[in-house]
């Protein structure tokens, strides 16, 4: 639950009050953000060129197969 809040500007004058329904959409619309990045569709997925491979194995190399 959220309850309303008033955002003030360096005045202290009331600029925008924030009901508790637009934080509770505010919310879960960034969950669904998060989730979105943790689990990437294929369209978000990147596959490495073999130059950039190269770098990060140089740079990384105990995470090379053995």
């Amino acid at each position: 639950m959220f309850y309303e809040v008033g955002i003030y500007n360096a005045k202290k004058k009331l600029k925008k009050i924030l009901s508790s329904q637009d934080l509770s959409r505010r919310y879960w619309k960034k969950i669904k953000e998060q989730n979105m990045g943790l689990n990437p569709g294929q369209s978000k997925i990147k596959s490495l060129s073999a130059e950039m491979r190269r770098k990060l194995d140089a740079q990384i190399p105990e995470f090379l197969p053995h």
